[in-house]
């Protein structure tokens, strides 16, 4: 890992080259954001635009000879290289993880927003991307319960979703940034940062009324506002769950169903973040809430 590490921070040639590779296999994306998260963070904003330049033009280039459309490489550098370059740079200057967090979440918020602001009816606009997205897997005709539920429980709060999944892949690759660095140039750290998270009681108290108002609201920009901020506090329950794990020595196999759980049990994982904030549970049992490996 330190080997390839060092090859990256070599210098922006060798960042890109990564960053495409990466790219153009959907599921190694993440490791294009963890690669810009390790330059900038180690190099400042300056190398990570630097990087981020030279390999969004290089991969528009490259989709634009072999598909005829440079758009892929557009949505890559918009919906995930910008939101990492800025999540990283914030960390860089701040040393902050829940400051960080904020960003993130402000991030996802402005999305929504703009969504909305942009889109007029998008309940209409989801029903006709699975619309799309049905005729090209050959799929069109779906069971009357599977289209029932589409229509009336998941396409009305897709606009949250859609920015939650964007949000989450963004974190997931600002975090292997920062989890190379720490194995590179202080081992452990992130560990640390991660143990302690604490978004506050302030913030916990904002989320938990916007989730209050989201129940009563229903479907709409408060619904999905309420998403975004039920992300946010769900990281500081997976931190809560690390530490103590950590501290007791459990093994890391524990985490597993945690983390699979997330999708089932989201608003509930959320509200445990949100009292964890709020009466600072991990404190009480852990002291510094600082632990071992987990």
């Amino acid at each position: 890992m330190k080997a390839f590490a060092a090859f990256i921070l070599r210098g922006p040639f060798q960042a890109a080259t990564v960053m495409i590779a990466a790219s153009l296999l959907p599921f190694l994306a993440v490791i294009a954001m963890g690669v810009l998260a390790l330059v900038t963070l180690r190099q400042g904003l300056q190398q990570g635009l630097f990087a981020a330049a030279l390999a969004g033009g290089m991969l528009a280039a490259l989709l634009w000879a072999m598909a005829g459309t440079y758009e892929p490489a557009l949505r890559i550098v918009i919906e995930q290289w910008l939101p990492v370059l800025v999540l990283a740079e914030v960390l860089r200057r701040t040393v902050s993880l829940p400051l960080t967090l904020f960003v993130w979440a402000g991030l996802g918020a402005l999305t929504v927003a703009g969504f909305h602001v942009v889109v007029d009816d998008p309940m209409a606009h989801w029903l006709a991307v699975t619309e799309q997205f049905l005729a090209a897997t050959g799929a069109e005709q779906l069971p009357e319960e599977t289209e029932a539920f589409l229509r009336e429980d998941l396409l009305p709060i897709m606009t949250g979703l859609w920015v939650v999944n964007l949000m989450s892949v963004v974190l997931i690759g600002l975090l292997l940034g920062r989890w190379v660095q720490a194995i590179m140039f202080n081992p452990g750290g992130l560990r640390e940062e991660f143990y302690r998270l604490d978004l506050g009681r302030s913030a916990a108290f904002v989320a938990l009324v916007v989730l209050l108002a989201a129940v009563f609201s229903g479907p709409g920009p408060i619904y999905d506002l309420a998403l975004v901020l039920a992300a946010a506090f769900i990281v500081q329950a997976l931190a809560a769950t690390h530490a103590l794990m950590g501290k007791r020595n459990w093994s890391a196999a524990w985490l597993v169903p945690v983390y699979l759980v997330i999708p089932f049990l989201y608003m509930p994982m959320a509200l445990l973040g949100i009292g964890e904030a709020l009466f600072q549970w991990r404190r009480r049992l852990l002291g510094d809430g600082s632990g071992g490996a987990a």
